[in-house]
């Protein structure tokens, strides 16, 4: 389908994508951002040289959506997977796993 439609993802792509893509989209839907409430039929507006998207819900609609919304549970609440959820910051911010060179007192990788 990817002459008819775009794919818009909060996820990371695996390098087989064809078609129009955007990926990254924050705030995730685990946080409660706007792709937590697209609905089928909704429809979304993405200007590719400007760098916007938006999704096209009047925001009485979207305050029914957000109404009740509450982070979908899982099954990691400990290991490997638990830790790396507590410590990777969001996609919007680069997924990185420390808080950013602004906040580095010593580089490691220079030892």
């Amino acid at each position: 389908m990817g002459e008819s439609v775009a794919l818009i993802t909060d996820g990371r792509f695996s390098g087989a994508t064809r078609g129009f893509c955007i990926g990254h989209v924050g705030p995730e839907a685990a946080e409660g951002g706007p792709i937590a409430f697209v609905r089928d039929g909704d429809m979304i507006a993405i200007d590719a040289e400007v760098g916007t998207i938006e999704l096209e819900v009047d925001e009485a609609d979207m305050a029914t959506r957000r109404e009740g919304w509450k982070p979908r549970g899982h099954d990691y609440n400990s290991g490997a997977l638990w830790r790396f959820a507590q410590n990777v910051g969001p996609a919007s911010k680069g997924a990185v796993t420390h808080p950013g060179a602004k906040a580095e007192t010593h580089v490691f990788a220079d030892i």
